[in-house]
């Protein structure tokens, strides 16, 4: 875990960082704010990683592991077959558009990525 842990923190360090420069630079809000956000999220998956998966074994942080000690390890199931991830997408994208252009089709697009998230559980389990 402390090879991620190391990753996410000094990402979420720089993006201070460079949120900071950017502010110094243009004085412009929006960049600013995104790169806070982005800021934010990496730190939060570092806090998840400290206080959630701080006994975590992962292969990555044995100094003496080789391919070869990872074959094998289940990282997780994956659907290669499914249509899920895309409806997501075109959810998430008409979320968007709906903010922009109408609330009633954003209302409509978080209905749908209500029952596709339902979806993946379902095919998850």
């Amino acid at each position: 875990m402390t090879v991620g842990l190391r990753m996410f923190l000094s990402s979420a360090a720089f993006s201070i960082v460079i949120a900071v420069a950017y502010w110094g630079v243009a004085r412009e809000p929006t960049g600013t704010l995104l790169l806070g956000v982005m800021a934010f999220g990496l730190s939060f998956v570092a806090g998840y990683m400290i206080v959630a998966e701080r006994e975590a074994e992962l292969w990555g942080d044995d100094a003496q592991a080789d391919n070869a000690a990872a074959a094998g390890d289940i990282v997780g199931s994956y659907s290669i077959r499914s249509a899920l991830p895309i409806g997501t997408a075109a959810a998430l994208t008409f979320i968007g558009l709906g903010l922009v252009i109408s609330p009633t089709l954003a209302a409509l697009a978080i209905i749908a990525l209500l029952a596709l998230g339902a979806l993946f559980i379902i095919q998850s389990a």
